[in-house]
């Protein structure tokens, strides 16, 4: 089961990381020191995270907290996300 210290560390790596949002399993666990295994159990199981729609161009998803998403992401991308009724 997830960690929840390792949840925090995730959803704070995400905060100071608000200008480029969107986040591979990789790129998250580089940058937090979890394994890669631990990451994307919490990115697909905490409902604090979402997933994009969109891939990296090696076919890796990108994942950002839902508080980003809120806040950053473009009204657009949030109008086109209702109407798909998905995150992006």
């Amino acid at each position: 089961m997830a960690n929840t210290k390792e949840t925090e560390k995730i959803t704070e790596f995400f905060r100071e990381s608000s200008d480029n949002y969107w986040k591979t399993v990789e790129e998250v666990s580089d940058a937090t020191r979890i394994n890669p295994t631990s990451v994307r159990e919490i990115l697909t199981n905490s409902g604090d995270f979402v997933r994009s729609s969109y891939r990296m161009k090696n076919g890796e998803p990108l994942y950002t907290s839902r508080e980003m998403y809120r806040t950053k992401a473009p009204f657009v991308d949030k109008l086109i996300g209702a109407f798909k009724n998905r995150i992006d």
